[in-house]
Protein backbone atom coordinates (compact mmCIF):
# COMPACT_ATOMS: atom_id res chain seq x y z
CA UNK A 1 0.00 0.00 0.00
CA UNK A 2 1.49 3.31 -1.15
CA UNK A 3 0.37 6.59 0.42
CA UNK A 4 0.53 10.07 -1.14
CA UNK A 5 -0.13 13.15 0.97
CA UNK A 6 -1.10 16.29 -0.93
CA UNK A 7 -1.08 19.96 0.05
CA UNK A 8 -0.67 23.24 -1.80
CA UNK A 9 2.36 24.70 -0.02
CA UNK A 10 4.18 24.05 3.24
CA UNK A 11 3.64 27.33 5.02
CA UNK A 12 3.71 27.50 8.81
CA UNK A 13 0.18 26.35 9.61
CA UNK A 14 -1.43 23.55 11.58
CA UNK A 15 -2.40 21.40 8.59
CA UNK A 16 1.08 21.74 7.13
CA UNK A 17 2.78 20.79 10.40
CA UNK A 18 0.53 17.78 10.72
CA UNK A 19 1.40 16.60 7.20
CA UNK A 20 5.10 16.81 8.06
CA UNK A 21 4.55 14.81 11.26
CA UNK A 22 2.75 12.12 9.26
CA UNK A 23 5.66 11.88 6.79
CA UNK A 24 8.06 11.14 9.66
CA UNK A 25 5.70 8.67 11.32
CA UNK A 26 5.02 6.77 8.07
CA UNK A 27 8.74 6.58 7.32
CA UNK A 28 9.39 5.20 10.81
CA UNK A 29 6.84 2.47 10.05
CA UNK A 30 8.55 1.67 6.72
CA UNK A 31 5.39 2.60 4.81
CA UNK A 32 6.00 3.61 1.19
CA UNK A 33 4.82 7.21 0.93
CA UNK A 34 5.26 10.46 -0.95
CA UNK A 35 4.22 14.10 -0.80
CA UNK A 36 2.77 16.17 -3.63
CA UNK A 37 3.18 19.95 -3.33
CA UNK A 38 1.47 22.35 -5.69
CA UNK A 39 4.38 24.75 -5.15
CA UNK A 40 7.60 24.78 -3.15
CA UNK A 41 9.26 27.64 -1.31
CA UNK A 42 7.19 27.19 1.84
CA UNK A 43 8.60 27.92 5.28
CA UNK A 44 8.43 24.23 6.29
CA UNK A 45 9.90 22.61 3.17
CA UNK A 46 13.10 21.60 4.95
CA UNK A 47 11.21 19.79 7.71
CA UNK A 48 9.92 17.06 5.39
CA UNK A 49 11.33 13.61 6.12
CA UNK A 50 14.18 12.97 3.62
CA UNK A 51 13.08 9.33 3.32
CA UNK A 52 9.85 10.44 1.62
CA UNK A 53 9.66 11.15 -2.13
CA UNK A 54 8.54 14.71 -2.91
CA UNK A 55 6.65 15.56 -6.12
CA UNK A 56 6.32 19.17 -7.25
CA UNK A 57 3.63 20.51 -9.60
CA UNK A 58 4.91 24.09 -9.97
CA UNK A 59 1.28 25.13 -10.41
CA UNK A 60 0.75 28.70 -11.59
CA UNK A 61 -2.85 28.40 -12.78
CA UNK A 62 -5.38 25.99 -11.30
CA UNK A 63 -7.22 25.84 -14.63
CA UNK A 64 -4.18 24.66 -16.59
CA UNK A 65 -5.08 21.18 -17.94
CA UNK A 66 -1.45 20.20 -18.45
CA UNK A 67 -0.68 20.75 -14.76
CA UNK A 68 -3.88 18.97 -13.78
CA UNK A 69 -2.87 15.97 -15.90
CA UNK A 70 0.57 16.03 -14.29
CA UNK A 71 -1.13 15.79 -10.88
CA UNK A 72 -3.14 12.83 -12.18
CA UNK A 73 -0.03 11.00 -13.38
CA UNK A 74 1.58 11.40 -9.95
CA UNK A 75 -1.52 10.35 -7.99
CA UNK A 76 -2.12 7.19 -10.01
CA UNK A 77 1.23 5.82 -8.80
CA UNK A 78 -0.29 5.47 -5.30
CA UNK A 79 -3.07 3.46 -3.69
CA UNK A 80 -4.23 6.12 -1.22
CA UNK A 81 -4.19 9.86 -1.89
CA UNK A 82 -4.53 11.81 1.37
CA UNK A 83 -5.50 15.40 0.54
CA UNK A 84 -5.17 18.05 3.24
CA UNK A 85 -7.50 21.08 3.03
CA UNK A 86 -10.70 21.40 1.02
CA UNK A 87 -9.36 23.33 -1.97
CA UNK A 88 -6.51 20.83 -2.36
CA UNK A 89 -8.99 17.95 -2.29
CA UNK A 90 -11.19 19.67 -4.90
CA UNK A 91 -8.24 20.07 -7.27
CA UNK A 92 -7.22 16.41 -7.03
CA UNK A 93 -10.88 15.36 -7.32
CA UNK A 94 -11.10 17.37 -10.55
CA UNK A 95 -8.06 15.51 -11.91
CA UNK A 96 -9.64 12.21 -10.94
CA UNK A 97 -12.94 13.10 -12.62
CA UNK A 98 -11.25 14.19 -15.84
CA UNK A 99 -8.56 11.54 -16.20
CA UNK A 100 -9.70 8.63 -14.04
CA UNK A 101 -7.53 6.83 -11.53
CA UNK A 102 -8.15 3.85 -9.26
CA UNK A 103 -6.58 5.42 -6.19
CA UNK A 104 -8.74 6.11 -3.14
CA UNK A 105 -9.01 9.84 -2.41
CA UNK A 106 -9.41 11.02 1.19
CA UNK A 107 -10.24 14.52 2.34
CA UNK A 108 -8.53 15.46 5.61
CA UNK A 109 -10.52 18.47 6.73
CA UNK A 110 -8.87 21.14 8.87
CA UNK A 111 -11.49 23.89 8.48
CA UNK A 112 -14.36 25.03 10.65
CA UNK A 113 -17.76 23.68 9.68
CA UNK A 114 -20.43 25.76 7.93
CA UNK A 115 -24.21 25.60 7.89
CA UNK A 116 -24.28 24.97 4.14
CA UNK A 117 -22.44 22.48 1.97
CA UNK A 118 -19.27 24.18 0.63
CA UNK A 119 -19.07 24.52 -3.15
CA UNK A 120 -15.93 22.36 -3.23
CA UNK A 121 -17.86 19.46 -1.65
CA UNK A 122 -21.10 19.45 -3.65
CA UNK A 123 -22.51 16.86 -6.05
CA UNK A 124 -19.71 15.01 -7.89
CA UNK A 125 -17.17 16.70 -5.59
CA UNK A 126 -18.72 15.20 -2.46
CA UNK A 127 -15.92 13.26 -0.77
CA UNK A 128 -16.34 9.52 -0.53
CA UNK A 129 -13.88 9.33 2.36
CA UNK A 130 -13.63 12.03 5.03
CA UNK A 131 -11.23 12.53 7.95
CA UNK A 132 -12.14 15.09 10.61
CA UNK A 133 -10.01 16.31 13.50
CA UNK A 134 -12.96 16.57 15.88
CA UNK A 135 -16.44 15.11 16.39
CA UNK A 136 -18.12 18.33 15.29
CA UNK A 137 -16.55 17.89 11.85
CA UNK A 138 -17.32 14.17 11.55
CA UNK A 139 -20.97 14.66 12.58
CA UNK A 140 -21.22 17.51 10.06
CA UNK A 141 -19.76 15.34 7.29
CA UNK A 142 -22.41 12.70 7.87
CA UNK A 143 -25.45 14.91 8.45
CA UNK A 144 -24.73 17.93 6.22
CA UNK A 145 -22.44 16.68 3.46
CA UNK A 146 -23.99 13.22 3.29
CA UNK A 147 -20.83 11.11 3.49
CA UNK A 148 -21.62 7.52 4.45
CA UNK A 149 -20.96 6.96 8.13
CA UNK A 150 -18.60 4.02 7.58
CA UNK A 151 -16.42 6.28 5.43
CA UNK A 152 -16.09 9.06 8.02
CA UNK A 153 -13.11 8.87 10.36
CA UNK A 154 -12.08 10.82 13.46
CA UNK A 155 -8.34 11.49 13.67
CA UNK A 156 -7.45 13.99 16.36
CA UNK A 157 -4.20 15.89 15.93
CA UNK A 158 -0.77 15.04 17.26
CA UNK A 159 2.72 16.55 17.34
CA UNK A 160 6.21 15.08 17.50
CA UNK A 161 7.38 15.96 21.00
CA UNK A 162 10.90 17.02 21.94
CA UNK A 163 12.45 17.23 25.37
CA UNK A 164 12.20 20.57 27.16
CA UNK A 165 14.69 21.78 29.75
CA UNK A 166 14.35 25.20 31.34
CA UNK A 167 16.73 27.98 30.36
CA UNK A 168 15.12 30.71 32.44
CA UNK A 169 16.78 33.15 34.78
CA UNK A 170 15.30 33.25 38.30
CA UNK A 171 12.53 35.83 38.50
CA UNK A 172 12.01 36.06 34.73
CA UNK A 173 8.51 36.74 33.38
CA UNK A 174 8.41 35.77 29.72
CA UNK A 175 5.41 34.77 27.61
CA UNK A 176 5.37 33.22 24.13
CA UNK A 177 2.50 33.50 21.65
CA UNK A 178 2.61 31.46 18.42
CA UNK A 179 0.00 32.27 15.79
CA UNK A 180 -0.16 33.43 12.20
CA UNK A 181 -0.71 37.16 12.27
CA UNK A 182 -4.33 37.80 11.38
CA UNK A 183 -7.16 39.51 13.21
CA UNK A 184 -9.03 36.35 14.22
CA UNK A 185 -6.09 35.43 16.50
CA UNK A 186 -6.95 38.33 18.86
CA UNK A 187 -3.27 39.07 19.51
CA UNK A 188 -3.97 42.59 20.75
CA UNK A 189 -5.58 41.09 23.86
CA UNK A 190 -2.32 39.33 24.75
CA UNK A 191 -0.36 42.55 24.20
CA UNK A 192 -2.64 44.51 26.51
CA UNK A 193 -2.68 41.76 29.14
CA UNK A 194 1.09 41.22 29.29
CA UNK A 195 1.79 44.94 29.29
CA UNK A 196 -0.55 45.48 32.25
CA UNK A 197 1.19 42.64 34.14
CA UNK A 198 4.70 43.82 33.32
CA UNK A 199 5.57 40.58 31.50
CA UNK A 200 7.62 40.30 28.31
CA UNK A 201 5.62 39.00 25.35
CA UNK A 202 7.26 37.50 22.26
CA UNK A 203 4.87 36.97 19.33
CA UNK A 204 5.96 34.49 16.64
CA UNK A 205 4.05 34.16 13.38
CA UNK A 206 3.85 34.65 9.66
CA UNK A 207 2.20 37.81 8.38
CA UNK A 208 -1.14 36.84 6.83
CA UNK A 209 -2.89 40.21 7.13
CA UNK A 210 -0.46 43.10 6.59
CA UNK A 211 -2.89 45.73 7.89
CA UNK A 212 -3.36 43.81 11.14
CA UNK A 213 0.40 43.35 11.50
CA UNK A 214 0.90 47.11 11.07
CA UNK A 215 -1.73 47.73 13.72
CA UNK A 216 0.00 45.37 16.15
CA UNK A 217 3.37 47.05 15.51
CA UNK A 218 1.78 50.40 16.30
CA UNK A 219 0.22 48.96 19.44
CA UNK A 220 3.57 47.53 20.55
CA UNK A 221 5.26 50.86 19.87
CA UNK A 222 8.72 51.28 21.35
CA UNK A 223 7.97 48.92 24.23
CA UNK A 224 10.96 46.55 24.48
CA UNK A 225 8.72 44.12 26.36
CA UNK A 226 6.53 43.45 23.28
CA UNK A 227 8.31 41.77 20.35
CA UNK A 228 6.87 40.55 17.04
CA UNK A 229 9.11 37.98 15.34
CA UNK A 230 8.48 36.51 11.89
CA UNK A 231 10.14 33.78 9.86
CA UNK A 232 10.64 31.23 12.67
CA UNK A 233 9.40 27.67 11.97
CA UNK A 234 11.10 25.49 14.58
CA UNK A 235 10.18 26.44 18.14
CA UNK A 236 11.58 23.40 19.95
CA UNK A 237 14.68 25.25 21.14
CA UNK A 238 12.69 28.34 22.12
CA UNK A 239 10.16 26.88 24.54
CA UNK A 240 12.74 26.56 27.32
CA UNK A 241 13.14 30.36 27.32
CA UNK A 242 9.57 31.04 28.50
CA UNK A 243 7.53 30.71 31.68
CA UNK A 244 4.17 30.65 29.92
CA UNK A 245 2.43 30.44 26.55
CA UNK A 246 -0.76 32.28 25.69
CA UNK A 247 -3.42 31.69 23.02
CA UNK A 248 -6.26 34.19 22.63
CA UNK A 249 -8.11 33.13 19.47
CA UNK A 250 -11.88 32.88 20.07
CA UNK A 251 -12.42 30.29 17.29
CA UNK A 252 -10.22 27.29 16.35
CA UNK A 253 -10.64 23.71 15.14
CA UNK A 254 -7.53 22.44 16.99
CA UNK A 255 -5.50 24.33 17.87
CA UNK A 256 -2.37 22.26 17.19
CA UNK A 257 -0.05 24.60 19.09
CA UNK A 258 -1.72 23.71 22.40
CA UNK A 259 -0.74 20.08 21.85
CA UNK A 260 2.86 21.23 21.33
CA UNK A 261 2.80 23.10 24.64
CA UNK A 262 1.32 20.03 26.29
CA UNK A 263 3.99 17.74 24.83
CA UNK A 264 6.90 19.77 26.17
CA UNK A 265 5.23 20.65 29.46
CA UNK A 266 5.13 24.40 28.87
CA UNK A 267 2.30 25.88 30.97
CA UNK A 268 -0.19 27.90 28.95
CA UNK A 269 -3.38 29.88 29.26
CA UNK A 270 -5.89 29.89 26.41
CA UNK A 271 -9.45 30.70 25.52
CA UNK A 272 -11.29 27.38 25.31
CA UNK A 273 -12.11 26.62 21.68
CA UNK A 274 -11.43 23.62 19.45
CA UNK A 275 -11.26 19.86 19.92
CA UNK A 276 -7.78 19.76 21.44
CA UNK A 277 -8.76 22.40 23.97
CA UNK A 278 -11.86 20.43 24.98
CA UNK A 279 -9.84 17.24 25.54
CA UNK A 280 -7.18 19.03 27.58
CA UNK A 281 -9.74 21.02 29.56
CA UNK A 282 -11.47 17.83 30.70
CA UNK A 283 -8.34 16.99 32.72
CA UNK A 284 -6.65 20.38 33.22
CA UNK A 285 -9.46 22.98 33.23
CA UNK A 286 -7.26 25.57 34.92
CA UNK A 287 -5.45 26.14 31.60
CA UNK A 288 -8.56 27.59 29.92
CA UNK A 289 -10.74 30.67 30.09
CA UNK A 290 -14.33 31.18 28.92
CA UNK A 291 -14.16 34.97 28.67
CA UNK A 292 -11.78 37.82 27.93
CA UNK A 293 -11.85 39.60 31.29
CA UNK A 294 -8.23 40.76 31.87
CA UNK A 295 -8.42 40.61 35.66
CA UNK A 296 -9.54 36.98 35.58
CA UNK A 297 -6.74 36.07 33.14
CA UNK A 298 -4.19 37.73 35.41
CA UNK A 299 -5.41 35.80 38.44
CA UNK A 300 -5.40 32.51 36.51
CA UNK A 301 -1.86 33.11 35.23
CA UNK A 302 -0.66 33.52 38.81
CA UNK A 303 -2.29 30.22 39.76
CA UNK A 304 -0.80 28.40 36.75
CA UNK A 305 2.74 29.65 37.37
CA UNK A 306 2.60 28.64 41.03
CA UNK A 307 1.67 25.03 40.20
CA UNK A 308 5.08 23.35 40.04
CA UNK A 309 3.60 19.93 39.21
CA UNK A 310 1.71 21.22 36.15
CA UNK A 311 4.42 20.46 33.51
CA UNK A 312 4.49 16.80 34.58
CA UNK A 313 0.70 16.59 34.47
CA UNK A 314 0.66 18.13 31.00
CA UNK A 315 3.20 15.68 29.56
CA UNK A 316 1.34 12.76 31.08
CA UNK A 317 -1.89 13.95 29.47
CA UNK A 318 -0.11 14.25 26.11
CA UNK A 319 1.04 10.62 26.30
CA UNK A 320 -2.49 9.49 27.13
CA UNK A 321 -4.42 11.45 24.49
CA UNK A 322 -2.12 12.70 21.73
CA UNK A 323 0.59 10.04 21.50
CA UNK A 324 2.16 10.01 17.98
CA UNK A 325 2.41 6.21 18.02
CA UNK A 326 -1.31 5.87 18.68
CA UNK A 327 -1.99 8.50 16.02
CA UNK A 328 -0.10 6.78 13.21
CA UNK A 329 -1.56 3.38 14.11
CA UNK A 330 -5.05 4.82 13.80
CA UNK A 331 -4.07 6.56 10.56
CA UNK A 332 -2.85 3.25 9.14
CA UNK A 333 -6.12 1.58 10.20
CA UNK A 334 -8.00 4.23 8.22
CA UNK A 335 -5.84 3.63 5.16
CA UNK A 336 -6.38 -0.11 5.43
CA UNK A 337 -10.15 0.33 5.81
CA UNK A 338 -10.29 2.53 2.69
CA UNK A 339 -7.94 0.31 0.70
CA UNK A 340 -9.74 -2.98 1.39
Amino acid sequence: MKILQVIDRLEAGGAERLLISITHLLADKDVSSGVLLFNDGGALDKELDPRVEVHLLNRTNKFNLFTLYKAHRICKQYDIVHAHLRHVYAYIRMAQLLFGGKYKLLLHDHAAITNDVPVRMRRIFKPRYYIGVNEEQTNWAIKTIGVEQQNVFLLQNTVLAKELSSNLRPGSKKVILIANIRQVKNIEFAISLCRSMGWQLDIYGNIIEQEYYDRLKELAGDDNGINIITGVTDFSSLYRQYNLAIHCSPKETGPLVLIEYLAVGLPFIAYQTGSAADIIAAELPQLFMQNFEPEQWQQRITEIIQNEDLPRQMQQLFKMNFNPEDYINKCLQIYQSVHS
